[in-house]
């Protein structure tokens, strides 16, 4: 793998070898997830007493299980979120982002549900939160007393260290699957469950890629993420009508899952 410290790339193969010696238990602790780097700070929706919106994620532990929809994760003490409240007249507040947030798989190990109660910003005064990940963050399963091989401090420590770099090159920083990827999931936080307005989707969809296109996205990004937009309004309009998010859900997590191939490969061959 170009450019990747060759001490590294050998302790992440050591680890990814040694973590799949009693990992395939049924009742056994689900892969550490990692959240892909934002771009920019991504805001939470709040309805229903609850602020939430989905971000891109990949899993550090192909030996594992993949989570289960809904799974709850912790943020490890190693990982950065920073977290910005807008309070009244615009004053931007800074939060602290490990007592407010709560992380849960969206599906599998390809997305991540960040929430926070809508309780809690009025506690704090804040009419809206932004979420903005840091490279190398890392999602630990919450404890389980039901899992007979939980994931120790130790083992999720040297997760950390050796193999969330490497997904840091190949995934966070991929100017073409990620950049489609991350393009696709901003639509996803933008539009409702089912849409009404499919005009109004399309413009949102043109407004991210032109500046998408402005942050310098690649050809090939923009084809990518291009084809899975066009592949979803196809769908929504003449085979699950209105279903546009659950499409694009879809065409994210797959995006995703060739990353995470990719990274799967590169732990295990050291290549």
């Amino acid at each position: 793998m170009a450019g990747l410290d060759a001490r590294t790339t050998l302790l992440a193969v050591t680890i990814a070898g040694g973590m799949a010696m009693g990992a395939g238990s049924a009742t056994a602790a689900p892969q550490a997830l990692a959240l892909v780097a934002t771009e920019r700070p991504v805001v939470l929706a709040c309805e229903g007493g609850t602020c939430k919106a989905e971000f891109s994620a990949f899993c550090l532990q192909p030996e594992r299980v993949a989570p289960n929809p809904g799974t709850p994760y912790r943020l490890t003490d190693n990982s950065s979120i920073t977290l910005t409240g807008i309070a009244a007249g615009g004053r931007q507040v800074t939060l602290a982002a490990k007592p407010l947030l709560q992380f849960k798989s969206a599906r599998t190990h390809t997305a991540v549900n960040i929430t926070v109660a809508q309780a809690e910003l009025d506690r704090l005064g804040v009419k809206e939160l932004h979420v903005t990940i840091a490279e190398n963050v890392s999602l630990a399963p919450a404890p389980n007393a039901n899992d007979d091989n939980p994931i120790s401090a130790a083992e999720m420590q040297l997760v950390e260290d050796a193999l969330r770099p490497v997904g840091a090159m190949i995934i966070d920083r991929n100017s073409e699957g990620m950049a489609a990827a991350r393009i696709t999931n901003r639509l996803v936080n933008a539009v409702p469950f089912f849409e009404a307005e499919p005009a109004r989707t399309d413009r949102l969809w043109q407004a991210m890629i032109t500046q998408a296109d402005a942050d310098g996205l690649s050809s090939w990004g923009k084809r990518l993420a291009q084809n899975a937009f066009d592949l979803c309004r196809y769908y929504a309009d003449r085979i699950v009508q209105g279903d546009m998010r659950g499409c694009m859900q879809g065409q994210h997590d797959r995006l995703m899952k060739v990353l995470n191939s990719d990274y799967w490969k590169a732990i295990k061959t050291g290549s």
